[in-house]
C-alpha cells in the first residue's frame, strides 16, 4: 500500500508540473495580428498603411552587418529599397512565438522564425533565406523596436550574381 501511496503522490506531482508556460499576456494576440499584418504589408508593398503600424519613434535593427540602428525615416527608406529592387516578395512562416523580458516574463511581444523568397528585379535570380524577426509594442499597440537577423549580405550577392560567375 505505502508503494502506491507513493507512486500516486510522484504522479500527482509529475502530472501538475507544467513543461510549457502559458502566455498570459493579454496585448500578445493584438500584437501578433499587427506584426502578420506588418509583413503582409511589406509583401504587398503598401507603405502607406504600413506607417501607421510603426511608432514615430521606433528603433530598427538590420540585418546588414556594422549598420547602425535605425529611426521611423530609416526604416521606411529600408522598407522601400527591398521592395524596389525584389519582386514577387512571399514569407514562409514557420512559427510565431511571443517574447519575454529579461526575466523570462511574457511582455506582449512578438516572434517569427519563417524564410523569405523573392526575384531580384534587375537579374531575375530568385533568393530565398531563412530569417528571425523580433517585433517589441508600445502601449497603442505600435512597433517599438524591430529587428531582422538573416544573412541580407549574402541575399544580395546571390541575387546579383550573374551566369557568367
Amino acid at each position: 500500500m505505502k508503494k502506491y501511496l507513493i507512486l500516486l503522490v510522484v504522479a500527482f506531482i509529475f502530472s501538475s508540473c507544467e513543461t510549457t508556460p502559458k502566455n498570459n499576456n493579454p496585448k500578445y494576440e493584438a500584437n501578433l495580428a499587427t506584426a502578420k499584418k506588418y509583413f503582409e504589408l511589406f509583401k504587398t508593398e503598401d507603405m502607406d498603411a504600413q506607417k501607421p503600424l510603426i511608432c514615430p519613434g521606433v528603433t530598427f535593427h538590420s540585418p546588414f552587418i556594422g549598420s547602425e540602428p535605425a529611426k521611423f525615416d530609416g526604416l521606411i527608406a529600408g522598407n522601400k529599397a527591398w521592395q524596389d529592387n525584389f519582386e514577387d516578395i512571399t514569407y514562409s512562416e514557420s512559427v510565431w512565438l511571443p517574447g519575454t523580458d529579461s526575466l523570462g516574463v511574457f511582455n506582449g511581444s512578438v516572434r517569427t522564425y519563417g524564410t523569405w523568397t523573392a526575384k531580384f528585379s534587375q537579374t531575375g535570380n530568385v533568393v530565398s533565406v531563412n530569417a528571425y524577426h523580433y517585433f517589441d509594442f508600445n502601449d497603442a499597440g505600435q512597433i517599438h523596436i524591430q529587428g531582422d537577423y538573416f544573412d541580407a549580405t549574402g541575399v544580395m550577392a546571390a541575387a546579383m550574381k550573374t551566369s557568367e560567375e
